[in-house]
């Protein structure tokens, strides 16, 4: 969110006060999906979605393995698609869903497992 502001407040500054232009002081959708689609996004952002990946290699095993299947899933899976596509058993697969859970990584709803953040889910895909 840090980075996205500052973005956002960074494209207003330039735009008003470097290059005299007039617009309104309020962010739009098309703002925000401007930032978020610049190439270099996510490599600024790269500390944050890098020690969220790193943190994932640690502790119970395939927590990578399940984020990586989690990612072209916005709506997310069931455990059951989950456990097919990692191949993990149920045990593990819990052990390693707990952990991701406990650090916000991925939540259940409805029976659907998804990744929360979805700058992080993106910048996944882009791995």
């Amino acid at each position: 969110m840090q980075l996205l502001g500052f973005q956002l407040v960074r494209g207003y500054n330039d735009f008003v006060f470097e290059q005299g232009r007039s617009r309104d002081p309020v962010f739009t959708l098309e703002d925000v999906e401007a930032v978020i689609n610049d190439s270099e996004f996510f490599k600024r952002g790269r500390y944050y979605f890098d020690g969220v990946w790193g943190q994932a290699a640690r502790g119970a095993e395939g927590q990578q393995a399940i984020i990586q299947v989690l990612a072209p899933y916005p709506e997310g899976i069931s455990l059951d698609a989950l456990a097919q596509s990692t191949g993990m058993n149920n045990a593990n697969l819990q052990e390693a869903l707990n952990t991701l859970k406990r650090h916000d990584v991925v939540e259940e709803t409805q029976g659907s497992w998804r990744i929360m953040v979805e700058l992080f889910r993106r910048w996944v895909l882009q791995q």
